[in-house]
């Protein structure tokens, strides 16, 4: 009888999470969803402006932004590293290109132990694959990177060279798609450790009741001398003796791994994803009560929670306060035009009257002064300064008629 094929847990979905979020953060832009405007200083959320100047949408921002992180880190721990991160993403298929073209122990890391090349595979062509490969990535990252940054309309101009901003965008793209193209071939994981600070954050506020990768240590001696685990860990650590400080991004490569040896012989294996291994104590028997497990980290989550609604309550209030500013300057807008159509109608209805208005004869301006009162009035019936309209009126009309009469 033929043994069942053995079916990873988590690989496949975690790539279609790593190629979910990434398609989420194209469509971001491209749908013109959110975008920093640099020259007014200001976000653009769909066709809302917010300026940086409104401190409560901003300190709200950064208030959701910095307790959303932290509550992630104390419930699920890293795992938006290992299934989320768009840098993992391409650090993944960054090494799996180079262990196709250069070799299956290939590294050529800045952090690694050296330049490793097969030597059957160290050849001209496989560098050339190899290298123009990370700079179409990275030219075609940094496009998508600029339109967080540029008008949709802006990029593609930029993208067809109709662009009047063309030199300074070439610039822009030309270093983004240097340094992207950097980080793929050379930094990957190394970013996770100095340079990205959610993985600095996460080293002071992860808890140990976060998701980890858990290692049945009962079982310990059915792992001697295997290290099979440890070779598919896409952070190069011991996933039998993971610390809460070591890089682990829960991706659950090592579960597979060792789930796929032990099925050959119809057990589970030895590692599987746990949420918190601190066991309550029992209370009664003559032992001492003891605090708790976990009721000082429940009190922060809730801590952490109540700061989070706090950020979008006020990134609401914000977000009206931004809405009723461009309703208000809409409205000074549409005001302003009504009072130049208003003086292009009026200043052709009296021009006749305009004309014969000079020093010599003050009637003429009376009654020019008061034509374009009237006119206004007609055009604007429901004007606040109807009876100053009115008023206008009738002292022109008065002056103009005591003048003539002299």
């Amino acid at each position: 009888m033929a043994t069942p094929q053995f079916q990873p847990k988590y690989h496949w979905k975690r790539r279609g999470t790593q190629f979910g979020m990434l398609l989420l953060i194209i469509l971001i832009p491209i749908f013109g969803l959110f975008r920093i405007d640099l020259a007014t200083a200001s976000f653009f959320i769909r066709d809302l402006q917010v300026d940086w100047t409104n401190y409560p949408f901003l300190i709200g921002l950064v208030t959701v932004v910095c307790t959303a992180i932290i509550l992630t880190y104390m419930t699920v721990g890293s795992v938006f590293c290992g299934w989320a991160c768009p840098q993992n993403l391409f650090s993944e298929m960054a090494d799996g290109l180079t262990h196709k073209l250069l070799g299956k122990r290939a590294d050529v890391r800045i952090d690694g132990p050296g330049m490793i090349v097969a030597a059957s595979k160290n050849k001209v062509i496989n560098w050339l694959i190899l290298g123009s490969s990370f700079l179409v990535a990275s030219a075609v990252l940094a496009y998508f990177l600029l339109m967080f940054f540029y008008t949709r309309s802006d990029m593609w101009d930029f993208l067809t060279g109709e662009s009047n901003r063309r030199s300074g965008m070439t610039v822009m793209y030309w270093i983004t798609t240097f340094f992207i193209f950097i980080d793929i071939a050379t930094v990957r994981y190394l970013y996770c450790d100095y340079p990205c600070l959610y993985r600095v954050w996460l080293r002071f506020f992860r808890s140990p009741d976060a998701l980890h990768i858990s290692y049945d240590a009962s079982r310990s001696s059915a792992c001697e001398k295997c290290n099979y685990c440890a070779t598919t860990c896409i952070t190069d650590i011991q996933p039998t003796n993971i610390r809460i400080t070591d890089t682990c991004v829960d991706c659950g490569e090592c579960i597979d791994a060792c789930d796929r040896l032990h099925a050959k012989s119809g057990l589970n294996g030895l590692l599987s994803f746990k949420v918190s291994e601190i066991k309550v104590s029992e209370i009664g028997n003559g032992m001492p009560r003891r605090k708790e497990p976990g009721k000082s980290f429940a009190y922060s989550k809730w801590l952490v929670g109540a700061f989070f609604l706090l950020g979008c309550t006020l990134m609401v209030w914000g977000g009206e306060l931004a809405s009723q500013k461009i309703l208000d300057k809409e409205k000074l807008l549409q005001e302003n035009r009504e009072i130049q159509r208003i003086s292009r109608v009026c200043n052709a209805q009296c021009a006749t009257l305009q004309v014969k208005c000079n020093s010599k004869n003050m009637a003429g301006c009376y009654r020019a002064s008061a034509c374009m009162c009237e006119c206004t009035l007609e055009q604007d019936p429901t004007s606040s300064s109807a009876d100053s309209l009115r008023q206008c009126v009738q002292n022109g009309t008065a002056h103009a008629h005591a003048l003539g009469s002299l």
